[in-house]
């Protein structure tokens, strides 16, 4: 697939940051271009660069309306009720609260937040979050830099 050398540039920064995500570990870096453009171009892909241009954290999200389209990689239904959390990994709680202002400022609260964790995630079913706990967590884990506009 050919893709814009902006888009590149930021995905040769990110790549490694992404990579600490077990489900990408592995994946050469045309493969996550691929994948991620869909993320890209629909405004679900959120990424915080420090001052000097290195990767401190980035998020992607799909937006769906029914619970079973979780399972659908490429689902992009924006006046849904559900989000899910498809990668998150950040370097610290700063850039962690500035990739999830971004994105709900961009989209909005939802009735439904999904997060697979990972090793975090108990039996390895994604979780499911009201938005009111789904805020509770983002607090936690952010230090409070998640002001959840």
């Amino acid at each position: 697939m050919n893709h814009a050398p902006q888009y590149i540039e930021t995905m040769r920064k990110l790549a490694p940051l992404i990579r600490d995500v077990p489900k990408f570990c592995v994946w050469q870096f045309d493969m996550l271009c691929d994948w991620f453009a869909f993320y890209w171009n629909r405004g679900t892909l959120s990424f915080y660069l420090d001052t000097e241009g290195a990767n401190q954290g980035v998020c992607a999200i799909k937006l769906f309306s029914r619970l079973e389209q979780f399972l659908e990689p490429f689902i992009h239904e924006p006046g849904g009720r559900f989000a899910m959390i498809e990668l998150m990994s950040a370097r610290s709680s700063e850039a962690m609260g500035f990739i999830y202002d971004e994105l709900v400022k961009r989209w909005g609260r939802r009735e439904v937040m999904i997060w697979d964790r990972g090793e975090r995630t108990e039996g390895g079913a994604p979780r499911m979050y009201r938005w009111d706990s789904f805020e509770k967590l983002a607090r936690r884990i952010t230090n409070g830099q998640w002001r959840g506009r």
